[in-house]
């Protein structure tokens, strides 16, 4: 783990996964994805396909 003022860099945790799920895989076209590489395809997925 790092630690610096308000910053914490922490391995992932249980209770991390529903908010991971959300900003990554929910949606089929998340606002992050418009700042990505385009040659990189994303697909949305269920939840419990992600679990």
């Amino acid at each position: 783990m790092y630690t610096d003022n308000e910053l914490v860099i922490r391995p992932i945790k249980e209770r991390d996964l529903t908010k991971l799920w959300e900003l990554i895989y929910k949606d089929d076209a998340p606002e992050w994805k418009r700042w990505d590489a385009p040659y990189f395809p994303h697909k949305s997925k269920p939840y419990d396909e992600f679990m």
